[in-house]
């Protein structure tokens, strides 16, 4: 006869007496913080304790502290993960994110909903029998309007590793590779208890077709697997998509949280120059005011042009100013194949545009 044992994941008083165990005589400062914050399971809590003892000693401590563990975890993290997935460094508040007031909620609601996943469990009715402190999110909106920066955003406000895939990159012609490089990285992730980035979403989120051949009928057990596998997936993961309307509607179901990202407003537009700009630049603020509403460039575009703009003034030995705002938008839209609204200011007298034509373009 065969016995089977369903092993349930380490809730916090199990791993703090995990820890408590791996650390031995060792003494850890906010071990039952620790224990809460880093979801792992116990084979990782005991190698994470080893590193982070090691990690104490190096600093000529005894004590084990949170930071020292945030590190051994990362170094973990890095030799079982990095091989699978490209880690993404996190940085940043959510002040360095310029978004709409809507999709400002919703990404402080899939804030709380992290925090508190293992929590929420223990806390819900009945009906919810089959939950799990997994969280799905989808992030839909056009390039450069700030899914990526606001998914290291969060990580960096939860103090946890992110990783992103590219899907499209997962994708092999060979039947049942495709499930086995997806299994790899999600189970990986998910013991890891890092966050997960799927980008372009897409290409594996799509509207299942009508079965006409072995081709559609391979593609649907790939976009079946995976809604599967994230419904049942115990950790944090984004899903991605340029195109929110072509997924699959069994997987908009089965998200926690739909942050939609829209190009920014005129205003919205000024403070991201702002944020991008340096300090002690010379543009104006009326004449920043103006372009910010005459160029309806996205997050992205207008960090580019401001690269551009700030390498331009270092040519030049100045202060990023008018001109070099100018030229650096202009480089933009031509990248862009469009043309550029403040086109007519670039009246060249061999170095570029001169300020007083900046100024009745924008004003007249």
């Amino acid at each position: 006869q065969a016995l089977t044992l369903s092993l349930p994941l380490s809730d916090a008083a199990l791993r703090l007496r995990q820890w408590q165990r791996a650390l031995g005589d060792t003494p850890a400062e906010r071990l039952e913080e620790i224990a809460a914050r880093f979801l792992l399971p116990g084979g990782y809590v005991r190698q994470s304790a080893v590193m982070a003892v090691a990690q104490a000693a190096l600093d000529g401590r005894q004590v084990v502290r949170p930071p020292d563990v945030r590190a051994a975890t990362r170094a973990l993290n890095r030799q079982l993960l990095d091989n699978l997935a490209d880690r993404i460094e996190t940085n940043g508040r959510w002040g360095d994110l310029v978004v709409n007031e809507h999709t400002g909620r919703r990404l402080r609601e899939l804030e709380r909903r992290c925090l508190f996943r293992e929590q929420l469990l223990e806390h819900l009715g009945p009906a919810f029998g089959g939950a799990n402190r997994g969280v799905r999110a989808l992030f839909s909106g056009g390039s450069g309007t700030g899914k990526t920066l606001a998914a290291r955003i969060l990580a960096a406000e939860l103090g946890m590793d992110l990783y992103r895939v590219d899907l499209a990159s997962v994708i092999n012609k060979y039947i049942g590779e495709t499930e086995k490089n997806l299994h790899r990285v999600l189970s990986r992730a998910e013991e890891l208890d890092v966050i997960l980035l799927l980008d372009e979403g897409d290409s594996l989120l799509g509207n299942r077709t009508e079965v006409k051949s072995s081709n559609d009928r391979y593609a649907n057990l790939e976009t079946n697997y995976l809604l599967q596998r994230l419904e049942h997936y115990q950790g944090i993961v984004i899903v991605t998509s340029n195109a929110a309307q072509n997924i699959d509607n069994a997987f908009q179901r089965r998200m926690d949280v739909v942050v939609n990202f829209t190009p920014p407003l005129a205003d919205e537009r000024q403070a991201i120059w702002q944020l991008h700009l340096p300090a002690g630049h010379a543009v104006a603020g009326d004449d920043l005011g103006h372009v910010s509403a005459r160029c309806a460039l996205t997050g992205g575009q207008i960090r580019n042009a401001a690269l551009s703009a700030t390498l331009l003034a270092l040519g030049d030995g100045a202060p990023v100013g008018d001109r070099h705002l100018i030229e650096a938008v202009q480089a933009e839209y031509r990248k862009a194949g469009a043309a550029c609204p403040l086109e007519d200011t670039m009246r060249t007298n061999g170095t570029g545009a001169t300020f007083d034509a900046f100024r009745r373009h924008l004003r007249g």
